[in-house]
């Protein structure tokens, strides 16, 4: 065993000598660093980044508003972005060292935790008196427990030493792969003290364990990272099992150089909480809490860089592509690039359903990041090859690769062996498995050619990173299911010659079984493809950013290179797509159908459609309308007006089918516009019920792709007693129709959709719990954020009297609990129609189901949105006047919530990190204080002076944070 290992580290070293990968920690070269979930790391380090800056702000005195701000600038075709204001940055350095992070369970069964840090506790004795454990480098060894010890639920009576600072049960994990949260949350139930490559083998004291009858010690003892060259920083922690399920972490010299620290039920249950432990209050956790630290190399905040990006373009690219010339690469181990999906709302390709685009500083399309790391790092040549891949890639391939991972690689078939095994994916959960016929799928697949079962070796790569596949083509919604039928899928089984590859590379013999794969079996584990290929996106614009040093001009020689990347990508991704997508490079006004990418229309009826821009023209716009296949029928054209950003016209539905529209202004500097509209019978149409009523109740117009049906008039027809408002509502762009519906007791809603024959019937409930709305407490709008106070509307939530508290906020209130994400979180109200309640601060952003428990029952999970701010102001539901009180001298104080992080300052008060903007009659206001209202948790204060233009009398106010708008309120002006 030990000669294998020594061999394996022997080629490994070898092969990074040949091909000059850098960094300092040792894993097998991936090249991309795309994972499932990886925007929640994303967004976990922009926090904790804007954390940082916020504390040194308290501590210096310094500013936001004092900050220089990262110049945004656009040489042609390409938007020059410089180094300041957090674009690049160091993210969450490791600051537990010489503390203690204690995970205490909430049960005897320890199926949930709340995790608390403390002082330092490392046990010097214990670790000295602990046995030697003969842990190599990338080793693992089985030890008993001297106690059964629950864990998610679980009990075990062994576990798992694995010399890269974690411990697992049920498996070991030697693998020298990334050290990664992906890793670390998908692979077998851990608990990972300091989840980073570590080598036993260079450390004079090793890893050691002390067995006693009421706990479990492991220590790493001065146990240094592994280093190619010299010697790595040491480290030296514990962790400590004990009969209850309490886990501690104790650290007595620690400084790693990137890690992950927490625990995880393992096989990705559930999600990830990403929190900082020294930072962030605990909530109650039944899948993975962890903290993800980076190191001290810079690294592009890909958060910040899409915000400053958006300070001076208009919010019309489906991907921001970013390179730098400034050697800062984009991860460590050999990773050139990375994508990070920041919306996503299709289904049955594998990917997570996320929408946090708001926080990139994009309201409404963009749709992934791809981080390119340094221009530098790939030849002048798009089509050269890339000298540290041996797959054959080049820098248009790598594009092309990341910009597929909008949606691939995700989806497998399942193991029949293994539920939790994707035999389809390679490394990271991302990538063809290297023995999957992928077809030289760009996305690292190779071309497997299969030279039967009697010879040996059985397969042979022939191709490799080619162009997307047909499966990656219907995965990406550009072929129909029907169009696979002719290509043999298939991947190798037991092919232990490929076990440790995972670079695609041409020429490769290895043997093993054949498992075949049919798209069917594909659609049954993933589901349908929606939408599929019919309506689904083929037109995707690209936005090519350079971040440069700031007060340094780029040379002319990265500009022209970066411009060669940018036109030859348009023509390899259409050539790549087989001719049904293609990109759009430039950065040309937006003008867009409201329509986009698609939307339905029934046939013989009409839809609203408009056309818009975000810079109103000068003079007036025309835009030519025209359809392809005739399947609907609209306007020769329209006009947009000077000085206006809109104009309306009628989408007529002829036949049934797929009608291609085209927007084409007559004015250059603006880009030509395409979306696709399904012409459907009326027995296609689906009326889908949003929320469960009563007030408000919402129904969808839609069909089986999801689309919107916009325009279309709905009809609620309530029972006897009941009454509803309006009786005829109009569809919005979303296909969205809404009623307020008093149901009179038992009663029921009959809505229909004129002209098709769409139904729907809701009723009443008499005694079930239901949610039938989760809004912004302030604003009553939908969309929530951290530390903000929230508020659930229903029936039937509390079968008890109603009750009110105050701080500190219990998780319990009138028998009434709510779960986010399966975490109980303070309460300040509760009655049967409505629960008030306070969003953690560790929230991650994105999607999260709520449910509301109590005596009556437990609601349907409803999914609701985070997202880093979602301000909004009370106000009087009567009058319309905002909470806004006289302070003296001019100013007003404004109460409001959803305003996003806070951090303490000097003069003890809590100040928010984003400075909001305020407006009053329209002028700006100035901010002199903007921060948490001292003893109210979730309930934020802001103190502006009135501004000297604003008229006398009732006048508009609003508040806007980070491109976030809140309502609008009255507040009297004297």
């Amino acid at each position: 065993m030990w000669v294998s290992r020594i061999m394996r580290k022997l080629a490994l070293l070898l092969l990074t000598l040949l091909v000059g990968f850098p960094g300092t920690a040792r894993q097998i070269p991936t090249t991309c660093g795309t994972r499932p979930g990886a925007w929640r790391e994303e967004r976990f380090l922009h926090r904790q980044v804007r954390r940082a800056r916020a504390l040194r702000q308290a501590q210096t005195g310094v500013r936001a508003a004092q900050q220089a701000a990262a110049a945004v600038r656009t040489v042609g075709n390409i938007a020059l972005l410089d180094d300041g204001d957090g674009v690049v940055s160091r993210r969450n350095a490791f600051n537990l060292d010489h503390r203690t992070v204690a995970f205490l369970p909430s049960d005897g069964a320890a199926t949930r935790y709340r995790y608390q840090a403390g002082v330092a506790s490392y046990d010097d004795g214990a670790a000295l008196a602990g046995t030697l454990a003969p842990l190599t480098d990338d080793d693992s060894r089985l030890v008993a427990l001297p106690f059964p010890f629950p864990f998610f639920g679980a009990v075990y009576h062994s576990v798992y030493i694995n010399s890269d600072g974690n411990l697992t049960f049920g498996a070991g994990d030697a693998a020298f792969t990334e050290r990664s949260l992906g890793r670390m949350t998908a692979g077998p139930p851990r608990i990972a003290p300091l989840f980073d490559d570590l080598d036993p083998t260079a450390s004079p004291s090793g890893v050691r364990m002390l067995a006693e009858p009421g706990r479990l010690v492991v220590s790493w003892v001065r146990v240094p990272e592994w280093m190619q060259f010299g010697r790595g920083a040491e480290q030296t922690f514990q962790v400590r099992l004990y009969p209850e399920g309490r886990i501690e972490f104790a650290y007595a010299g620690a400084r790693p150089s990137g890690a992950v620290v927490g625990i995880a039920p393992g096989g990705a249950q559930g999600s990830a909480a990403l929190v900082s432990f020294t930072a962030d209050p605990s909530g109650e956790y039944a899948g993975a809490v962890a903290e993800r630290f980076g190191g001290s190399t810079p690294e592009i905040d890909i958060t910040s860089a899409a915000q400053r990006f958006y300070a001076g373009h208009e919010d019309a690219y489906d991907y921001l592509v970013i390179f730098n010339n400034l050697g800062v690469p984009a991860g460590s181990g050999g990773v050139l690039a990375y994508e990070v999906t920041v919306r996503n709302s299709g289904t049955g390709f594998g990917d997570q359903m996320v929408d946090m685009g708001r926080e990139y500083g994009s309201r409404a399309r963009l749709q992934a990041v791809m981080n390119m790391g340094p221009l530098d790092q790939y030849p002048d040549d798009p089509n050269q090859r890339i000298t540290q891949r041996s797959s054959g890639d080049t820098p248009l391939t790598i594009l092309a690769h990341e910009a597929g991972h909008r949606f691939l690689a995700f989806a497998s078939v399942r193991d029949p062996s293994d539920p939790f095994a994707r035999p389809m994916l390679g490394y990271q959960g991302a990538h063809w498995f290297f023995g999957f016929n992928a077809e030289a799928s760009v996305v690292d697949g190779n071309r497997v050619r299969d030279n039967g079962a009697h010879t040996w070796p059985r397969f042979e790569t022939t191709g490799a990173v080619e162009a997307f596949s047909p499966l990656d083509q219907y995965l990406m919604g550009l072929r129909g299911p029907h169009e696979l039928a002719e290509h043999q899928m298939f991947y190798a089984t037991d092919a232990t010659e490929i076990a440790g590859r995972r670079v695609p590379q041409v020429g490769v013999r290895f043997s093993g079984g054949r498992r075949d794969v049919a798209i069917e079996d594909l659609i049954e584990v993933e589901g349908r493809r929606t939408p599929d290929h019919t309506v689904a996106q083929r037109r995707f614009r690209f936005a090519f950013i350079l971040v440069t040093a700031a007060g340094a001009e780029p040379p002319a020689a990265d500009l022209a290179k970066l411009d060669r990347f940018r036109t030859a990508f348009e023509e390899f991704f259409a050539r790549a797509t087989s001719n049904r997508a293609a990109a759009d490079t430039s950065l040309r006004l937006d003008l867009r159908l409201s329509v986009f990418p698609a939307a339905g229309v029934p046939a013989g009826q009409a839809a609203a459609g408009r056309v818009a821009v975000d810079t109103p023209p000068a003079a007036p716009l025309t835009v030519v309308l025209s359809t392809r296949t005739g399947a609907a029928e609209v306007p020769a054209s329209v006009i947009i007006p000077a000085g206006g950003t809109e104009a309306a016209f009628t989408i007529t539905g002829l036949r049934q089918g797929v009608e291609e529209l085209r927007a084409e202004p007559d004015n250059g500097s603006y880009r030509t516009a395409e979306a696709r509209v399904q012409v459907a019978a009326g027995t296609e149409v689906r009326l889908v019920q949003v929320s469960a009523g009563p007030d408000p109740v919402v129904v969808r117009v839609t069909d089986i792709n999801g689309l919107p049906y916009p325009g279309l008039r709905v009809q609620a027809v309530p029972s006897q007693g009941g009454t509803v408002d309006p009786a005829f509502a109009v569809t919005d762009d979303t296909g969205l129709a809404r009623f307020r519906w008093m149901p009179g007791g038992a009663g029921s809603l009959q809505i229909s959709v004129e002209g098709v024959a769409a139904r729907l019937t809701v009723r009443a409930q008499a005694g079930a719990p239901a949610v039938t709305g989760v809004v912004n407490a302030a604003s009553f709008a939908e969309g929530l954020a951290p530390g903000a106070l929230a508020t659930v509307f229903g029936v039937n939530l509390a079968p008890g009297a109603a009750a009110s508290a105050g701080p500190p906020l219990p998780q319990s209130l009138a028998g009434v609990r709510v779960l986010l994400g399966g975490a109980a979180v303070p309460l300040l109200y509760a009655s049967n129609s409505q629960v008030n309640f306070l969003v953690p601060e560790g929230q991650p952003e994105g999607p999260v189901d709520l449910v509301v428990e109590s005596a009556a029952g437990v609601t349907a999970p409803v999914t609701v949105q985070v997202a880093a701010v979602a301000p909004g102001i009370f106000f009087d539901t009567a009058s319309g006047h905002g909470a806004v009180l006289p302070r003296g001298g001019g100013y007003i104080e404004i109460y409001c919530t959803g305003l996003g992080q806070v951090a303490p300052r000097e003069d003890g008060l809590l100040w928010t990190t984003l400075t909001p903007e305020v407006t009053v009659a329209g002028v700006p206001a100035a901010v002199s204080f903007s921060g948490m209202a001292p003893g109210h948790p979730g309930l934020y204060q802001v103190n502006v002076r009135m501004p000297a233009g604003a008229p006398a009398g009732a006048q508009a106010l609003s508040v806007a944070v980070n491109g976030s708008q809140s309502n609008t309120v009255l507040v009297a002006v004297e």
